[in-house]
């Protein structure tokens, strides 16, 4: 029978670049048009909030100190597990999908993934000037599990639970080639493998669809962050929710009946921030909902995140957390896991809360 690994991460597209070129994020934000002109000025921020811009550059390095000393623990618990793959849940920002199919989950089927992550930077992150200081035309090669993607997603259509899938990128090929793996997936690959020793282990991304109606209108939730993006066709309309919590819970727990019904070891993964300020209305786009990712804390310690499963689509735009469907989808398969939380970063002025966590079946109850 299957052993399983619960991993969530970020994979924060920051984290790309040096403390001193993130440190500025906030006047990114500043310049959106859709930041009323008071809430420019930080004597109107909420106290916490104008104690840590006061303190940017200090902060940035912390903040990336922690989130690599986070992945350092979450790979060596990887390693340690040994698995025969990694499946990862990751949000599609108008990458590989747009207008003309979006899909709620989609398994990608590949053997081989080839990417170019620094030829090409989001809002100025990342490229050449890359924390690394590798060439922008690095290339990074990942093994899939083709048959392993193929056996997900037919048992998942035997289960009744209809599911996309695909053998090469769409939208995204047009850039950036038919296998390179879009960013929720490629940076949380990059960042578990910070000292460059090489992440051999097969992968199958599951995309979701986490920003649901917001997808289209804002080509990926940016574009008021970005004067370089471009309209497009029907750019203005919203479009349809996206999956509900109770759906990407499902999915999670059905992943984890099909992988326990194999031999060899798996780790399920999450990836992903929690509530990003430039999804967040009622904070003028400015700051996270550090209050509801609190509770998902507490639920995610005391082992109940599957009350997640019971928040919905309204609450979880309304927080920012369009993305912690993929957390969801990871809670739905470690129902009853232990959990450790490796670290959680909460910021006003760095865009999304962030929380590592471990989820471990310790005495083998669910195999």
């Amino acid at each position: 029978m299957g052993d399983i690994l619960g991993i969530g991460i970020t994979h924060y597209p920051p984290l790309l670049s040096k403390p001193e070129t993130y440190a500025n994020l906030m006047r990114i934000v500043l310049n959106s048009p859709m930041v009323p002109p008071e809430m420019r000025q930080p004597k109107n921020w909420p106290e916490p909030m104008q104690e840590e811009y006061a303190h940017e550059q200090a902060r940035a390095v912390q903040h990336q100190e922690r989130m690599v000393e986070a992945f350092r623990q979450v790979r060596r618990a990887i390693d340690d597990f040994g698995p025969d793959a990694v499946i990862i849940f990751g949000d599609d920002q108008y990458e590989n999908f747009k207008e003309d199919c979006i899909p709620p989950f989609c398994v990608f089927m590949h053997e081989r993934m080839e990417s170019r992550p620094f030829a090409h930077g989001l809002l100025g992150f990342g490229g050449e000037n890359n924390v690394w200081g590798e060439p922008a035309d690095t290339t990074f090669v990942h093994r899939g599990d083709k048959p392993l993607a193929k056996h997900i997603a037919t048992e998942l259509m035997e289960h009744d639970f209809p599911i996309s899938y695909a053998f090469t990128n769409s939208h995204h090929a047009k850039r950036h080639g038919p296998t390179e793996l879009t960013h929720a997936f490629l940076n949380g690959l990059l960042y578990l493998d910070w000292d460059r020793k090489g992440f051999d282990y097969p992968v199958v991304p599951i995309q979701v669809n986490a920003y649901g109606k917001d997808v289209v209108p804002n080509r990926g939730v940016i574009a008021h962050l970005d004067p370089k993006t471009k309209s497009e066709p029907f750019g203005d309309e919203l479009g349809p929710p996206a999956p509900s919590a109770a759906s990407c819970a499902r999915l999670g727990g059905l992943l984890r009946d099909i992988l326990e019904a194999r031999p060899g070891k798996y780790v399920i993964m999450a990836s992903s921030g929690w509530s990003h300020a430039f999804l967040v209305a009622k904070h003028h786009w400015l700051y996270p909902d550090l209050a509801a990712n609190r509770e998902h804390l507490e639920d995610l310690r005391l082992g109940q995140q599957q009350r997640w499963a019971h928040l919905t689509n309204a609450q979880i735009d309304d927080a920012g957390d369009h993305e912690f469907r993929n957390w969801i989808c990871l809670a739905g398969a470690m129902q009853g896991y232990r959990t450790e939380i490796v670290d959680y970063l909460e910021t006003y002025i760095f865009n999304s809360n962030k929380c590592f966590a471990i989820l471990r079946d310790d005495n083998g109850a669910h195999r």
